[in-house]
């Protein structure tokens, strides 16, 4: 999912928690669907006009072969060309609603806008169409669709690309969680060389649609995407940081990889469970202790000033920090390994 660049404009280190950003980043969501035309590529009313509106809103626009003005008939055809190999290439959330579609018949209603990522994947490959209906969206898709993404799922390929998908994922979400940032190139070969085994041009546009399908990501000034942790508030600021210090020390084992898999290097598993033991019972009711210790350890890996730290903790709780939580904080700032991001070294 794209990170938009009004999500990290605040100044106060509060509003930039990764709950804040996961927040923030549905709300950008849901207005980008909000833009989206509501007239889908396979309505029978479509025009040519509209199929150059959602081209321009698609995971087409951009890619090789797809400049300047495009037919209703010509893009309904690339859609249906390439939706077999697609169908097999999907994140893990846009998998779950697409089963749903097809048990039902093509259209479901729900009130979890925490799926609304995996719906605006779904829309920017021009499989469905997203309308709000109150507190609750919708998506729907056209019957053409499901028998062939029916044929799609019960391929025997199928599986075998789901179990490498998984690797793909665990591996790429480890090595983000244990650098912050972490540029494309690298991980779109290996999507290509490892997860499709192949390389040709419709094999990279699937395999950047999975990147921004799957993981939150930005733009750098060449155009080219860098995947992000979703909690790194500021991608820019720490690749100012690296481009600034030049200096990237990180030492990948087995076991540093494995944490990053989880969500937790194994030295920091005693210092989240200090911070978290001494805010359980004192936190607003809208904080759980667990996340709100989640929070604090991922501002310390982004090198978080401690002053505003200890604000962002106050802000969590409902009774004034007591010293056993301001040295419980001030040991997680000194001990947590910070983020220093993986460009250079994993693009050559």
């Amino acid at each position: 999912m794209l990170r938009e660049a009004s999500v990290t404009h605040d100044t106060d280190w509060a509003e930039k928690t990764m709950s804040e950003l996961r927040e923030k980043q549905f709300e950008a969501c849901e207005r980008r669907l909000s833009a989206f035309p509501a007239m889908g590529l396979f309505s029978p009313l479509a025009s040519d006009l509209h199929a150059q509106a959602l081209l321009e809103r698609s995971f087409y626009h951009n890619e090789a072969g797809n400049d300047g003005l495009v037919s209703l008939d010509a893009l309904r055809e690339q859609v249906l060309a390439q939706l077999p190999l697609e169908a097999l290439y999907l994140s893990n959330g846009e998998s779950v609603l697409l089963e749903r579609l097809l048990v039902a018949d093509g259209h479901i209603h729900s009130a979890n806008w925490d799926e609304i990522d995996a719906a605006e994947a779904l829309a920017r490959r021009l499989w469905c169409t997203f309308s709000t209906q109150g507190e609750h969206w919708a998506l729907d898709m056209p019957e053409v669709l499901r028998m062939p993404l029916l044929k799609a799922y019960n391929d025997p390929l199928y599986t075998r690309a789901k179990a490498r998908l998984y690797r793909f994922d665990a591996t790429i979400s480890g090595l983000l969680y244990i650098a912050g940032f972490l540029h494309a190139a690298q991980p779109l070969h290996f999507f290509m060389d490892e997860v499709m085994e192949r390389s040709d041009a419709l094999a990279q546009s699937i395999a950047y649609r999975y990147l921004k399908a799957t993981f939150e990501y930005i733009a750098d000034t060449n155009h080219e995407i860098i995947l992000v942790h979703p909690g790194l508030a500021d991608p820019n600021r720490l690749i100012s940081m690296m481009n600034r210090d030049r200096v990237i020390a990180l030492t990948l084992n087995e076991e540093t990889l494995a944490g990053g898999m989880s969500g937790m290097l194994p030295e920091e598993e005693s210092l989240h469970q200090m911070i978290r033991a001494v805010l359980d019972g004192f936190t607003r009711p809208e904080w759980e202790a667990d996340e709100a210790a989640e929070d604090l350890r991922l501002l310390a890996k982004q090198g978080v000033p401690l002053q505003d730290m200890t604000e962002v903790m106050a802000s969590m709780l409902c009774v004034q920090a007591t010293d056993t939580m301001h040295l419980a904080l001030r040991r997680l700032h000194e001990s947590t390994p910070r983020w220093i991001g993986m460009t250079a070294a994993l693009r050559h």
